[in-house]
């Protein structure tokens, strides 16, 4: 089983698609820090933090009106905003690149038709799903703690310490949020054996959380469901481990995190056990 994982890494950095998704990561994160807030795909949270209270007393001309200097000096010199930490608030971008990460080591294999001609050698499915997950999973992890340091240094290095959190905060926040990162990535691998074929599950996955954020909107506004249970969607416990991690949230969370790491991959392992291979 190491075997497979250290091939499929040897296999992986070879090719371009690691280094597409460490690309979009870089972006996001250069965004981050030019414009001194945290960029975010789809939908955004409040975090209860310094950021959204900054411009509170300006209208929204007076916004619009701003240049991007006048903006970011605004931004550098407010008292109390920890960039780095809003930023890491919203790691749930890094689904994105993840989604790249699972094709590559998953989806890649049916397209290509290279899984035939493993699993006829003496590799059992079992133990190819099981490399395969943890080799995706130890990727991800990769990319997640780098993402992490890469904020912490690109912030106190082209912005000012001044907006910076100490490095322990940060190791904390990230290690809070692996299991949230762990059911993203166990999504995406239970999908990608679920679908096999890179151009359906890239069909699926690129809208699937924008999907699921917008259905639970329109579920809260039919059914009046309290805004507390949002904080148990992946986004919301991506942002308040970050910002507000109480021992109580950190447990229930946990809790549904396990739960979606256990139903997809159990549902992507019957899929796969039960699949005809071409």
């Amino acid at each position: 089983m190491i075997n497979m994982i250290k091939a499929d890494f040897y296999r992986v950095l070879k090719g371009k698609g690691i280094y597409f998704s460490f690309a979009i990561i870089i972006i996001l994160i250069a965004v981050s820090i030019y414009f001194v807030e945290p960029g975010t795909f789809g939908v955004r949270v409040e975090t209860g933090t310094v950021f959204e209270n900054v411009l509170s007393d300006m209208s929204y001309d007076e916004i619009n009106e701003l240049s991007m200097n006048e903006y970011r000096r605004i931004m550098l010199d407010t008292e109390g905003y920890a960039l780095d930490k809003e930023i890491l608030a919203y790691n749930i971008n890094l689904y994105y690149p993840f989604i790249f990460i699972a094709a590559i080591f998953i989806t890649a294999d049916f397209s290509g038709s290279c899984i035939k001609n493993t699993l006829s050698s003496s590799i059992s499915r079992r133990k190819y799903f099981f490399s395969k997950l943890a080799a995706v999973f130890i990727c991800c992890l990769i990319l997640f703690f780098l993402n992490t340091y890469i904020v912490y240094f690109a912030n106190i290095i082209f912005n000012s310490k001044n907006l910076a959190s100490d490095i322990g905060t940060v190791t904390k926040i990230t290690l809070l949020q692996i299991p949230p990162i762990l059911a993203i990535v166990s999504m995406l691998t239970g999908i990608a054996f679920m679908l096999k074929r890179t151009a359906s599950y890239n069909g699926v996955t690129i809208p699937f959380m924008m999907v699921i954020q917008l259905l639970l909107m329109l579920l809260s506004a039919l059914f009046k469901i309290p805004q507390e249970m949002f904080n148990y969607e992946l986004q919301g416990m991506i942002v308040k481990l970050a910002i507000d991690p109480s021992p109580e949230f950190v447990l229930k969370s946990y809790a549904v995190c396990a739960a979606i790491i256990v139903l997809f991959n159990f549902v992507g392992w019957m899929c796969f056990k039960k699949a005809e291979i071409k």
